[in-house]
């Protein structure tokens, strides 16, 4: 059992994790979160302590970067806990699937969902109970598996890698972050097993990496990062930015930290499908416009025509359209201010991409930045590869009586205008007369 291991002497975690049944651990895991009355202490990680939260936030970072999240993917938050994790990345579009032992861990992630709403339109979460052998999910089902400080708690880590890399589809990504080879050696470790029976076992990556060729894993990559800034005076900081210095102080300092940190990523193949637009990477578009009169009578419409061709490799996702053009609608018709989001409207999908004309006045002077908008494709959309091209016809409300410069681009909703990566937008003057 696991009282047996508790003593003031020194606890060999090897020794506990052979002695200790998964079971027996799962329950000390329930038993940890149900008998806490810190609840809100636990609930503000990763803000509950000075001293942990610039760790714990550089970590996610680094482990969000490294897992290339795009929104709308299926990511397993393994081990949530409380779900402070699940949480950040609900917030960022994914779809999770919190995942922890404990019953009570999940109800209190529930809580904080609840206390601290999603903003905008996100994925709801879902929570999922793990009996610590089998993960009840299907087969190649998530995107991506993000684990934050809890395999080295798990007595079975063979079999949980294993289940992971069941569960990950092809392409996917499980990203780690986790203590180093002596974390059961420190003070706090020792305590931890003696005063609450769960483990705190060392992580020894080349084991990790044996069992994960075993389960079809087929590239584990290590980060390198400093959790604390190297502070420099200045002359030093010319000194290293200009090359005079070659960084030793900085290597040094990293070398240390590392001992005792281990964030890494195991891969399941290659991404079978290119880059999409859920991302800036690789969205580059060539844009023909030409417009009807460049003169148009107050209350009329200017009808446009337009070629966009897709110049870089990432696919143009479409964005359905489910209502009439949000231009059409109200008093706003023959003007073509977005209205604020309601209850009753669908936010276009994330990374879908559209016509977007921004309304400047003839002098350069920005009048609204989302004057307009228009699908590429009619309907449900499609999908448009790089090389390929879609010719529109939008009929475009003008605005009130003046001269302007229509700014045309591409948007991909929820990530940026094509401009920011490098495309060439088209201003087209119009007078309102």
């Amino acid at each position: 059992m696991i009282a047996d291991n508790r003593s003031t002497g020194f606890i060999d975690v090897r020794k506990l994790i052979d002695e200790v049944s998964v079971e027996e651990m799962c329950r000390s895991a329930e038993q940890f979160f149900a008998n806490r009355i810190d609840w809100d202490s636990l609930q503000a990680k990763p803000f509950a302590e000075i001293e942990e939260s610039p760790e714990l936030l550089i970590c996610f970072a680094h482990v969000v970067r490294g897992l290339k999240l795009l929104p709308d993917m299926t990511l397993l938050d393994f081990g949530a806990g409380t779900c402070w994790t699940s949480h950040f990345l609900s917030q960022l579009g994914l779809k999770v699937i919190a995942l922890d032992v404990s019953v009570s861990a999940l109800k209190l992630g529930r809580r904080l969902y609840g206390r601290h709403p999603l903003i905008g339109h996100r994925p709801k979460p879902q929570f999922l109970l793990f009996d610590g052998v089998t993960i009840d999910l299907p087969n190649a089902s998530v995107d991506r598996i993000s684990c934050w400080e809890a395999l080295h708690h798990v007595p079975n880590a063979n079999r949980v890698i294993s289940e992971m890399g069941r569960v990950l589809k092809p392409g996917g990504i499980a990203g780690f972050s986790e203590p180093g080879p002596e974390h059961s050696k420190s003070e706090q470790s020792q305590f931890e097993m003696r005063t609450n029976g769960v483990i705190e076992n060392d992580v020894n990556i080349h084991e990790i990496w044996d069992t994960a060729k075993e389960a079809g894993f087929t590239n584990m990559k290590v980060a390198v990062f400093n959790a604390e800034p190297v502070l420099l005076d200045l002359p030093e900081f010319e000194n290293y930015v200009n090359g005079i210095d070659n960084g030793e102080r900085l290597r040094s300092e990293t070398r240390r930290q590392m001992e005792q940190r281990r964030l890494f990523f195991l891969y399941k193949g290659d991404a079978a499908r290119p880059p999409d637009s859920r991302s800036r990477d690789g969205l580059r578009c060539e844009l023909e416009v030409t417009s009807t009169a460049s003169r148009v009578v107050v209350g009329k419409s200017l009808q446009l025509h337009i070629i966009a061709k897709n110049i870089g490799d990432a696919i143009w996702l479409p964005t359905p359209e489910t209502a009439p053009p949000w231009w059409q609608h109200g008093p706003l018709k023959r003007f073509g201010r977005q209205p604020h989001m309601g209850p009753d409207r669908i936010p276009p999908r994330v990374g879908g991409v559209r016509l977007g004309i921004q309304l400047f006045t003839d002098a350069g002077e920005l009048l609204d930045i989302d004057y307009f908008r228009y699908h590429l494709t009619p309907g449900a959309g499609r999908e448009i590869g790089p090389g390929k091209e879609v010719q529109l016809a939008p009929e475009l409300p003008v605005p009130p009586a003046g001269r302007y410069i229509l700014h045309c681009d591409l948007v991909s909703e929820g990530v940026g205008w094509f401009e920011y990566s490098g495309s060439t937008p088209v201003k087209l003057p119009i007078e309102v007369v």
